[in-house]
């Protein structure tokens, strides 16, 4: 049965909410709230980052500069330490340097028709590669050498010849560049200067290198009882200018 009141409004007794509806409301209520701080907080947690990120950007573009001076002072470093290496093993290394350059001196000294056009020291790092250009099939371990390049003048490969023999019977070069390659291809040139006393020219290479392992000096015998020493005659002081 339906019941029905017919009491006026003003008249009716006043209806009480039923407590699960009020808590239904009250909870959407309650939702709407949080989730309307909630996604305020988050918006403003977006706006905070976006402004940190624009400081962050602007604070790296002003270091460009200063990373740009750093980079280049981190090559110009690089740069001294591989010099003071170098000089380092210029120093450091186990080899009479003064008694190798002048027995060379001596050889060019003593070849006046051949003229050196480029001559290159090599150390640790480029003579193993120089090396194996020239002799690919080398074995042995370098840890320095000296590569020319020369010409003498005329078609004769007897001058040529001769440079070679008088580098590879040098005592003192035996001894310091114990592994001497000859380019065996030389090739012959038209000499720019047509007013020159000769007119071709025989370019060829020799390349020298000192083995990793320094070969031991044989010590010297002493003279036995009677015997008259032999004294050393000083070698001549070279003459004549630098080719």
């Amino acid at each position: 049965m339906i019941k029905i009141n017919l009491l006026p409004t003003e008249k009716r007794k006043a209806e009480r909410t039923p407590l699960p509806r009020f808590l239904l409301i009250a909870s959407t209520a309650a939702a709407f709230f949080i989730l309307l701080f909630y996604n305020l907080f988050v918006l403003k947690m977006i706006s905070d980052t976006q402004d940190d990120i624009a400081r962050e950007k602007k604070a790296l573009n002003d270091l460009q500069p200063f990373v740009a001076e750093h980079d280049k002072l981190v090559a110009e470093e690089t740069a001294l330490k591989n010099k003071v290496k170098e000089i380092e093993s210029l120093i450091n290394r186990d080899v009479e340097y003064w008694r190798t350059v002048n027995a060379l001196w001596d050889v060019i000294h003593n070849n006046p028709r051949v003229w050196i056009d480029d001559i290159r020291v090599l150390d640790t790092r480029t003579a193993p590669g120089d090396l194996r250009r020239v002799d690919p099939e080398s074995k042995e371990a370098v840890a320095y050498g000296i590569t020319m390049r020369c010409h003498v003048a005329g078609e004769e490969v007897t001058e040529m010849t001769k440079f070679r023999k008088a580098l590879k019977e040098n005592a003192i070069l035996q001894e310091t560049l114990t592994l001497i390659n000859f380019n065996v291809s030389w090739v012959v040139n038209e000499e720019r200067d047509k007013a020159a006393e000769e007119t071709r020219l025989i370019d060829f290479e020799v390349s020298m290198f000192g083995l990793a392992t320094k070969p031991k000096r044989p010590e010297a015998t002493p003279p036995k009882a009677g015997a008259t020493p032999i004294k050393a005659t000083p070698a001549p002081a070279p003459q004549g200018g630098a080719k």
